[in-house]
């Protein structure tokens, strides 16, 4: 019996010419990264825990996907991706054999190595996330290849999106390219002076050498963050900043990744395998069989799910809320409370910060940062329904005392803050405007705000 690993260190598997770190998540060919997939990557960690062995389609599916249903296509789609990773049929080296109608089995050999002690860098402080993303495997590859060549990147999308979970995600990548990472949460920061301080702080006690500073909750100090990052990054040659914002920080040098709603069904008539396919009602099932440990999925609670899911628009905090309550609420049902003022006062996690325990809360961080202008427009707009032209709200504010150039640069403003967002299509540009947003507009500020009723300035 060997043995056992002692903490703080990792033992490495070796086959061929690769060496695999299961702790870290990497594969190597020599010193060289090989490019993988998140799935690819889990797939064969399950097949090289059992080299020699036939292990059947269904428990590779149950290890990698959970409870999620999955066609067996996709299995097939990451194996040959593992394969071309791999580099088989290229090299005549051969790791992977599929035995019809069973499985899946690792022929190459593998040698445990020596284990090696698991260099942490000590200088980071990145939160740990609980629980993993879902759906948004793509964007993380693709964010960790814009953040190897960008020096100011920022994450920008509406409250709930995910930006704070998806920068730490990525974050856990990056640290072998960085020497130090330090987290900020701006969100408690109140004004300019007190953030040039803590990031003076932050960055002497960060060392030299590459560094790359997370700076989460921006918007309320777009203004500030824009000058003081512009420059920091010229004081500091080996500095990155990644930074989450509702809003574009408009700094020199930014770039700027919008976050996407996760992906929704097409159709009504979709299938119980169709709908799961789809990142939102994923997101659903994993969050309400946390709460539900019976949650049967028949063709009624399917399209109960999408409808929930379309409801919220994909916004991965809202679903988060919504199926939680099932236990309380049912599954049926639900649909037709989020009519109600449920939808707004749906109860977060009590552990969240206190703009995240509700949408209610979530979108009053948001209108509070809005200038008068732009609070009047978006009471305004909500009337419209949930999609316009430009036109259309112009038409639609013509009668408030602002000019048609300071209503075009409020509506411009809305959709830069994420609280409209803009769809290009054949007929032109259109602005759309999140269910939850609207409710939010017609149903809270209206009745709770003391402003609601007043004209901009």
């Amino acid at each position: 019996m060997s043995a056992p690993t002692p903490i703080g260190t990792e033992t490495v598997l070796q086959f061929g010419r690769f060496q695999l770190h299961p702790y870290k998540r990497q594969l190597l060919q020599g010193d060289r990264p090989i490019r993988i997939g998140s799935r690819a990557l889990d797939i064969l960690l399950v097949l090289v825990a059992q080299p020699g062995e036939i292990i059947a389609k269904e428990t590779i599916i149950a290890r990698v996907w959970g409870s999620t249903v999955v066609e067996e296509i996709n299995l097939r789609v990451h194996i040959a991706a593992l394969r071309r990773a791999l580099g088989e049929g290229h090299t005549g080296e051969r790791y992977i054999a599929n035995v019809p109608l069973r499985g899946y089995g690792f022929v190459g050999v593998v040698e445990s190595l020596q284990a090696q002690p698991i260099q942490v860098a000590s200088a980071s402080n990145l939160p740990v996330l609980l629980v993993g993303l879902v759906g948004r495997g793509r964007l993380t590859q693709h964010l960790f290849e814009q953040m190897l060549g960008t020096r100011l990147l920022t994450l920008v999308g509406p409250g709930g999106i995910g930006k704070t979970s998806l920068a730490i995600q990525v974050c856990e990548s990056l640290q072998q390219h960085y020497g130090c990472i330090r987290f900020l949460d701006l969100s408690s920061v109140s004004d300019a002076e007190a953030l040039a301080q803590l990031l003076a702080t932050v960055l002497d006690a960060a060392g030299e050498g590459r560094r790359l500073l997370v700076l989460d909750n921006c918007e309320h100090l777009a203004c500030a963050c824009a000058q003081l990052i512009e420059r920091l990054l010229r004081q500091h040659p080996a500095l990155s900043v990644l930074a989450t914002s509702r809003e574009p920080l408009r700094a020199e040098g930014e770039h700027v990744l919008r976050l996407p709603p996760l992906e929704l069904p097409v159709s009504d008539q979709v299938t119980l395998v169709g709908a799961l396919c789809c990142s939102a009602v994923q997101l659903f099932v994993q969050r309400a069989r946390d709460v539900c440990d019976r949650l049967d999925l028949g063709p009624a609670q399917v399209h109960a799910i999408v409808e929930v899911c379309r409801r919220l628009d994909g916004i991965p905090l809202a679903i988060e809320m919504a199926a939680r309550q099932i236990d309380t609420l049912g599954l049926t049902g639900l649909p037709k409370l989020l009519d109600s003022g449920v939808l707004l006062h749906m109860p977060g996690r009590r552990t969240a910060p206190a703009r995240q325990r509700s949408l209610c809360a979530t979108y009053d961080w948001s209108y509070d940062q809005l200038s008068g202008t732009e609070q009047t427009c978006l009471r305004l707009l909500a009337r419209l329904g949930s999609s316009f032209t430009l036109e259309a709200a112009l038409s639609a504010l013509v009668d408030t005392r602002l000019c048609r150039e300071r209503i075009f640069a409020a509506v411009c403003q809305l959709a830069d803050k994420s609280l409209l967002l803009v769809e290009e299509g054949e007929p032109g540009v259109r602005y759309r405007m999140l269910h939850t947003v609207r409710a939010y507009v017609l149903d809270g500020i209206g009745v709770s705000r003391p402003d609601a009723a007043s004209p901009a300035a």
